[in-house]
């Protein structure tokens, strides 16, 4: 039989196979592996379509590949009777409420649970409206008496992060999951029977393409703002109420701050926003 290799090619093979020749190969062929791995991963995401909402939701069908979007059949039974949920499908600063025929605005509240989110919710009980909070994980975590108020006031709550981290829109996709799976869980179990939470609202309005995918991925709707009131400056009552006035429109999602220091202001400029809100015909709903 001739034999497979020649001694001098024996040699060589030893050598290619043995340090550190070894681990010269084994880095060039990893690097090789990470390119191609990276170069598949961009031109995916190149070819997904990321719409950046401003009006009604968009089709199912705009879902990147991979993300199957929620429909209200999808959605579990939380919440009122025959109510439905909103669509999950990854559309970047989701920022009008529904559309009807009348002209309609959602409140939501960041940065709860706090000392002043019973007071949010005594208003809100008083003129039988139903609104958004936001709620940071660990927060939710520590008051479960108060989330299961807000619950049991027909309110929906929204993931706002485990901490208020804002970094976590520039991070890692892998933690960015994780980040987003922990404080999707926590908020969504701390309350008996656990409860579905409908939206994600990235810390500080730091957002990104890919926060926006993972977050629809999760299960949840990325939740914009189009009238910030600026409460958490505590720029005084009167201003609150004026920012209000001065940029709501039909479909608005008004930004309030019921946590994240104190919120006196936020509660007075409530009491006077919704009366106001009310005489000019606007109605209150949920953001989809």
């Amino acid at each position: 039989m001739v034999p497979m290799f020649t001694a001098r090619q024996r040699v060589i093979l030893r050598q290619i196979v043995s340090p550190p020749y070894i681990y010269r190969w084994a880095g060039l062929v990893t690097t090789i592996g990470l390119m191609v791995g990276v170069t598949v991963v961009v031109l995916a995401d190149v070819g997904a379509p990321t719409v950046v909402a401003a009006g009604a939701n968009p089709a199912v069908s705009s879902a990147p590949a991979g993300i199957r979007a929620r429909t209200v059949e999808d959605a579990p039974a939380f919440g009122m009777p025959g109510e439905a949920r909103p669509a999950i499908t990854p559309s970047l600063l989701s920022v009008t409420s529904t559309t009807t025929d009348r002209p309609t605005v959602a409140l939501t509240f960041d940065d709860g649970p706090s000392t002043f989110t019973p007071q949010v919710l005594d208003i809100l009980a008083e003129h039988r409206i139903r609104a958004t909070f936001c709620m940071i994980g660990n927060q939710a975590v520590a008051e479960p008496a108060m989330v299961q108020r807000v619950v049991a006031g027909g309110h929906r709550l929204c993931d706002h992060t485990f901490t208020h981290d804002a970094t976590v829109g520039s991070v890692d996709e892998g933690l960015m999951s994780t980040q987003l799976g922990r404080s999707h869980q926590s908020l969504a179990t701390v309350v008996n029977p656990p409860v579905s939470v409908d939206y994600f609202r990235a810390p500080e309005g730091k957002w990104s393409p890919q926060l926006d995918h993972v977050a629809a991925a999760t299960g949840m709707r990325p939740l914009g703002w189009s009238v910030d009131t600026l409460d958490w400056t505590q720029p005084g009552v009167a201003s609150i109420v004026q920012a209000v006035q001065r940029s709501v429109h039909p479909g608005a999602v008004i930004l309030f701050h019921d946590g994240g220091g104190p919120r006196e202001q936020t509660v007075e400029a409530l009491r006077q926003v919704i009366p106001w809100l009310q005489d000019q015909g606007y109605e209150f709903t949920f953001p989809t």
